[in-house]
Order: structure tokens, then C-alpha cells, then sequence
């Protein structure tokens, strides 16, 4: 954007636009259930003024974030240690995410590597910072600790409750799905790349929604987008040995090898499930659709996504459909068409 920037301008910066989503980006991170949005603000922020305000943004959430933090600690909600990490997680999170979609334009190279390698780059950080305040948590016995132990008591009262009148049954579950039990196995999971998954999720979807909510309010389409995103060809190859990885791990037993070839499995399996989200978007927006019925079709996408049961089904077949691209051409433009917008 050229000249003053919109609603008062500081150093190129759009004041009003950063103190609003700051404050929304804190009130949802704090708010219980909508914390799984909070990074939307500062995405919408980064889609729709420049990176200047974008990175002001997420320096203004990370202080008022830190800054109640510190109330709770100080009124005796939270003990040191857990400021600390409640602080670096908010930090951390939105420099990584604001780093996907707005790159600084100085800088070493690195910081300006292509967006898919920003996301898998960013995830990676925000899984080893969760697995890291699992681990801390787990040897001090904190709060979150015992979050978490609420939530694997909830699920396992959830699904003994499924039994419903068979006592036989019921008794199976009890015995099988105890919370000690649930724990054990989301610390298994999360090791071979759940976390990690779970990170490129959230910040697909923040991305996703953050940029149809500036086509929907402001009528600005970011570029590139989902829609031009190709994996690279090699890939492939990473692919076969990382599944080649996760049998041999098995053969020898060794968790670590294993732990290693699952992450690796996940990186390969979420980018060509970008990309074969990508191919649904290119015959999607071909179409002469409004901005609302492309608000649409990503929340429809992203409950998908999150649905259970059908999800594992819709995402096999978005991967291996990305899979795919590799030898047949799916988004052949049109002869006469303009050129195609240069991959993510």
C-alpha cells in the first residue's frame, strides 16, 4: 500500500487495525474453546495491510498477553514457572505464524524460503515447544499437567458412557480405557507426529480463514494462495524412504529411528494434502463464485477436516490425490488463459 497508511499511520504501520487484532488475538487464546482461533487476527492483519503492521500486531498481543500472564502469577494463578511458559508459547506461536505469511523483505535467505517451507519449518518449532511443556509440566506436575489428565478422564468417561446398559462391555472399558491409559497414548501419538500434525493444522487453518475473511470484508485476494501450491518433485522420494523408515523401525525395534521416519511420514503426507487441497481449489474458483461461497467452501473444508470418522477418509483421498499430481496433470489451465501464478 502506497503513502500514509489507513487509520492513522506510525513508521508504516496501521495503528487501529494492530490494537484491534491484538486484543482479539489475546481474548481468544483465553477464551476456552475459540483459543483454537486466536491466530486468525493477526493473519487477517498480515493479509490485508503490509508486514510492518502484521509484526507490530504480534508485538502488541505478546505484550498484553504477557502482561495479564503476569497478573494471574502475581494474584497466585499461575506460578513462575508456568508465566514463563504460557509467555514463550503465545510468542512463539504468533512470530512463526506471522513469519508464514509475511516474510520480512531484509534479511538472510532463509527467512524468505517458499511459504510450504515456512509452514513445515514453523510447525516443526511449535511441535518441539509443545512436547517440550508436556515434558516440563510432567516432571513439575503443573496445571497443564492436570489438564490434561482432566481431559483423558473426560474421554475416557465419555466412551464407557457409550456402553450404555451392557455391563460386560462396560467393564472391558474400564479396565482398558483408563485415563492413565488415554495419556499414555497421546504421549505416543504426539511423539510420531501428532504434535507436529496438529501445528501445520492450526496454522493451515488459520491461514485459510484469515485470507478468505480479507476477500470476504476488504475484497483482497492474497497471492499465492492454496490453489497454486505444488510440492516439489523430489518429494516423492522422501515419501517411500520415510515409509520405508517407519516398517524398518518396526523390524528393529527402535523408537527412536521410529519416532523419526513417523514426523518425517507427517511433513510428506500434510504438504501433498496441501496439494491436493490445492487441486480442489483450482476447480473450485474456476468457477464464477462469490466471495461469501468462497468463505463457504473453506469453513466447509476446515469441518472436514475436523470431523470424525469422515476426516481420515477425505484426507486420504486429498493425499493421495496430491500424490498423484506427480505424473498426471491436474490444473491444466486453459490454452488461451493468462499464466498461472507462480507456485507457494
Amino acid at each position: 500500500m502506497g503513502g500514509l497508511p489507513p487509520y492513522g499511520g506510525l513508521y508504516g504501520i496501521s495503528v487501529l487495525p494492530c490494537v484491534l487484532g491484538a486484543l482479539i488475538s489475546v481474548i481468544l487464546i483465553r477464551s476456552g474453546f475459540l483459543a483454537l482461533f486466536f491466530l486468525i487476527p493477526l493473519g487477517f492483519v498480515a493479509a490485508v495491510y503490509n508486514g510492518r503492521t502484521a509484526w507490530a500486531t504480534a508485538l502488541a498481543a505478546l505484550g498484553i498477553n504477557a502482561l495479564i500472564s503476569f497478573g494471574f502469577s502475581f494474584a497466585g494463578g499461575l506460578i513462575p514457572g508456568e508465566f514463563v511458559l504460557d509467555v514463550f508459547y503465545f510468542a512463539l506461536m504468533t512470530a512463526v505464524f506471522v513469519w508464514i505469511i509475511a516474510p520480512p523483505l531484509a534479511g538472510p535467505d532463509f527467512l524468505r524460503m517458499r511459504t510450504a517451507y515456512r509452514l513445515v519449518a514453523a510447525a516443526v518449532a511449535a511441535a518441539l515447544l509443545f512436547l517440550g511443556v508436556i515434558y516440563a509440566s510432567a516432571r513439575s506436575n503443573s496445571g497443564f499437567m492436570a489438564f490434561l489428565r482432566a481431559q483423558a478422564e473426560m474421554l475416557s468417561s465419555l466412551y464407557i458412557a457409550q456402553a450404555g446398559t451392557d455391563a460386560v462391555q462396560q467393564s472391558f472399558l474400564e479396565r482398558q480405557l483408563t485415563p492413565e491409559r488415554i495419556m499414555e497414548a497421546m504421549g505416543f501419538v504426539a511423539l510420531r507426529g501428532g504434535a507436529l500434525a496438529s501445528c501445520m493444522v492450526i496454522f493451515y487453518i488459520s491461514r485459510q480463514l484469515a485470507c478468505s475473511l480479507a476477500v470476504l470484508i476488504r475484497h483482497i485476494r492474497p497471492k499465492p494462495g492454496i490453489r497454486d501450491f505444488h510440492t516439489p518433485a523430489p518429494l516423492i522420494w522422501v515419501l517411500s524412504f520415510s515409509l520405508l523408515g517407519v516398517l524398518l523401525a518396526r523390524v528393529l525395534k527402535s523408537s527412536i529411528l521410529e519416532i523419526a521416519a513417523w514426523n518425517m511420514l507427517i511433513i510428506c503426507a500434510m504438504m501433498y494434502l496441501a496439494q491436493g487441497g490445492g487441486i480442489i481449489q483450482y476447480h473450485i474458483t474456476r468457477r464464477n463464485l462469490s466471495s461469501f461461497m468462497r468463505l463457504l467452501f473453506n469453513v466447509l473444508i476446515i469441518l472436514l477436516i475436523l470431523s470424525p470418522g469422515i476426516n481420515a477418509l477425505a484426507l486420504g483421498a486429498l493425499i493421495l490425490l496430491g500424490v498423484a499430481e506427480n505424473w498426471a496433470p491436474l490444473r491444466t489451465p486453459k490454452p488461451n488463459g493468462p499464466p498461472s501464478t507462480p507456485a507457494v
